[in-house]
């Protein structure tokens, strides 16, 4: 993982003073250590005594918006303030590693004194990982064997990194040949657990919360355009891509998820690469890769027993931000080169999604701030030229593409409306459990990423890849947190796990690193810690998805459902019924007859509304999807968008009535009864077709009557 000339180096720049010595100025890590405790105290000073008053400047008093009623909301604007005050600590760390470390003269009793910071931070370690385990978190990820496994695994690698042959970078054409295809196919059989069809996905997945991001494609297919007239939750750009492929190759749940399948199989291939150029050993960086393509995994499907990826986090939010990672790597690994093609494709990635496009672009920068070379000044002359051609690039490619498809610029509040609905308005959002827990250990490991980081970059260690990765790994982290600090729920906890294990894996590194470089040392704990880890990840190894051997997977796959199944439960294709068809392919004409129009602009609020839309020849109008509409304004919006294209149908998922009902009867809108359309719902039962009802605006047309079409339109 280090050539002997770089140990060498490296045990050179670190070779301690004569025991006459009244101190050690250089002891980095020593003065990183003992700089923890007034960091830490500022820190939670910081978090008990500002979070409450500065939560009324982060967050408005009074939301801009109404959520609708029955919408589960509850805002937390004194958690994420304290959040975004517990990123201070890690700052400050790092700024006096920089700044005071080097200058600081460390007495005798100074190792001593680091050496009981270290214990006290393995004992909040320690006690966040049993606190995980109560029944106040309800986290069920890692098993007593698990930790047992991992106990072996690190004091088989502590004792195998003082040997010489494992420190040695590995650079045979063989093991360069053979390590990344093994990491391919390894991550292209694993990960088939993300290929479903319409019928297998009702049986064995989720087939609900996926109908949430496949619409967001098929809204694109449906005509509309991301940050003009639709606002996504997950993705603006990917959907793009994806329409292209459905397009050429069937509009399918099957190949929508085969590009989930190959999306995150190419996000995961360069964080291999990225391991690859850390350790400057392709064997190396397969051992650690292993582990984090397993937690990945995981961290997608979010339970051990039965795997269902739901692909709103792997890979829809992470594929763009690890993509940034695999170019730092490169650019630093090369060390020349235009920076800003780099800040381009960060600047895309925060178009696509804006939280997780920001800490991507926030890691870049740090990353390439503490390993860049030259002077500062210098660096960041040239660091901010960069970013700024690289995001003006960005943003005239987002607008010269809504421009060509819609004729208008892209609108700032759709990339932001659902990060605004759930932060500011609380909706989904749920308490922290408890401060010990296991977001306290992955809040600890990306301090500790920063911190090696800085201590690097100080001592201009050798592999500035490494140095500017675990600085990526840290940033990137905290602020891809902000997600779970919301959804503070235990199925919200794996969303920590991806940008978590590469953390795990570099700091690994640097700890093997350690080991190999002092030999004749015991290991410190915090190496331990690390081996201890990466050690916890590699028992998923031995945990892979059930029926994982290919043939059994494309069995799975094939799974056709029992006929005559309704169509609530298989709402990712259209249903082959006559009367769901009659249903949800008509629209009221103006004397508010029941009639066949092609093309005929519709509002859908049911989570796959657009499919079903494309389905049926229909254009479904709704600027987000359907049943992600969850205050007054979307509704609203909906419903003007609905007049504004000629249009009066409106079809709302049954479940949604207790939302949405009260506000449509307010609106003029009448439901479809067994007796016709009605305004005044008392003691009339509203006509449901597999989940879904049927309504029309009666200021656009008379509901004296309704009649069915003799023909209902054949589904795409």
């Amino acid at each position: 993982m280090a050539s002997a000339g770089s140990r060498g180096a490296a045990v050179a720049s670190m070779r301690p003073h004569s025991r006459a010595d009244h101190a050690v100025p250089r002891d980095l890590a020593a003065a990183a250590w003992l700089l923890v405790v007034p960091c830490a105290a500022v820190t939670i000073a910081l978090v008990v005594l500002l979070g409450p008053p500065l939560s009324h400047v982060l967050y408005p008093q009074r939301a801009s918006f109404t959520v609708l009623p029955t919408v589960p909301h509850r805002p937390e604007p004194v958690e994420g303030t304290r959040y975004a005050l517990a990123l201070i600590g890690p700052l400050l760390l790092a700024g006096g590693i920089a700044l005071l470390a080097p200058r600081l003269r460390i007495p005798r009793r100074g190792a001593a004194l680091a050496a009981i910071v270290q214990l006290a931070a393995a004992a909040l370690v320690a006690a966040s990982v049993v606190e995980s385990q109560g029944p106040a978190w309800g986290l069920r990820f890692f098993r007593p064997t698990q930790f047992a496994g991992a106990a072996l695994m690190t004091v088989a690698v502590a004792l195998a990194a003082r040997r010489t042959w494992l420190a040695a970078p590995l650079r045979s054409r063989a093991a360069q040949l053979a390590a990344p295809l093994v990491a391919l196919a390894l991550t292209g059989v694993w990960f088939l657990a993300f290929v479903f069809t319409a019928d297998s996905i009702s049986l064995t997945g989720d087939s609900y919360n996926t109908g949430f991001v496949v619409d967001e494609t098929f809204a694109v297919l449906n005509g509309l355009t991301p940050l003009v007239d639709h606002a996504a939750a997950y993705g603006s750009l990917w959907p793009y891509l994806f329409a292209a492929a459905l397009s050429a190759f069937g509009e399918t749940l099957l190949v929508y998820t085969i590009l989930t399948w190959a999306l995150s199989v190419a996000m995961l291939l360069g964080i291999y690469d990225v391991l690859r150029r850390a350790t400057r050993s392709p064997l190396g960086a397969l051992a650690l890769y292993l582990p984090v393509m397993a937690f990945t995994f995981f961290g997608a499907v979010r339970d051990l027993g039965q795997p269902t990826p739901i692909y709103q986090q792997v890979p829809l939010r992470t594929a763009g931000p690890f993509l940034v990672a695999w170019l730092v790597a490169r650019r630093l690994d090369r060390g020349k080169g235009a920076t800003w093609p780099l800040m381009l494709v960060a600047g895309l990635v925060i178009v696509n999604n804006v939280e997780s496009g920001l800490a991507a672009f926030g890691a870049t920068l740090a990353a390439l701030l503490w390993a860049g070379a030259g002077a500062m000044p210098d660096r960041l002359r040239q660091l901010a030229a960069s970013t700024a051609l690289g995001l003006t690039g960005a943003l005239a490619i987002a607008a010269a593409l809504t421009l060509a498809r819609a004729g208008a610029l892209p609108d700032p509040a759709r990339a932001v409306a659902f990060a605004r609905i759930y932060g500011q308005g609380g909706v989904g959002l749920s308490p922290l459990p408890h401060v010990l827990g296991l977001p306290l250990v992955v809040y600890l490991t990306y301090a500790a990423a920063l911190a090696v980081a800085t201590v690097r970059a100080v001592e201009r260690a050798p592999n500035r890849v490494l140095t500017g990765m675990l600085a990526w790994s840290g940033v990137f982290g905290f602020g891809a947190g902000f997600y779970y600090i919301g959804a503070s729920v235990p199925t919200g906890v794996p969303t920590l796990f991806p940008p978590w294990a590469l953390s795990l894996a570099l700091l690994a590194i640097v700890a093997v690193q350690r080991l190999a470089r002092d030999r004749r040392r015991l290991p410190s704990m915090p190496a331990l810690a690390a081996l201890f880890g990466i050690g916890l990840l590699g028992t998923f190894v031995l945990l892979p998805p059930t029926r994982l051997a290919p043939w059994a997977q494309l069995e799975r796959i094939r799974t056709r459902l029992p006929p005559g199944t309704a169509a609530a439960f298989a709402p990712l294709a259209a249903p082959d019924d006559r009367a769901f068809a009659r249903f949800v392919g008509t629209v009221a004409d103006d004397q508010g007859r029941l009639v066949i129009r092609d093309q005929a602009p519709v509002a859908i609020l049911w989570s796959t509304g657009h499919l079903i839309a494309r389905a049926y020849r229909l254009r479904d109008v709704v600027p987000y999807i359907g049943e992600s509409v969850y205050t007054v304004e979307q509704l609203d919006d909906a419903l003007r968008r609905l007049a504004a294209a000629g249009g009066n149908t409106l079809l709302v998922a049954q479940t949604m009535l207790p939302r949405v009902g009260q506000a449509l009867l307010d609106r003029g809108f009448a439901a479809l009864t067994p007796t016709g359309f009605e305004s005044n719902l008392q003691d009339k039962e509203i006509v449901v077709r597999d989940g879904l009802t049927k309504w029309v605006d009666t200021r656009a047309v008379s509901v004296s009557s309704s009649r069915s079409p003799a023909r209902p339109p054949r589904a795409r």
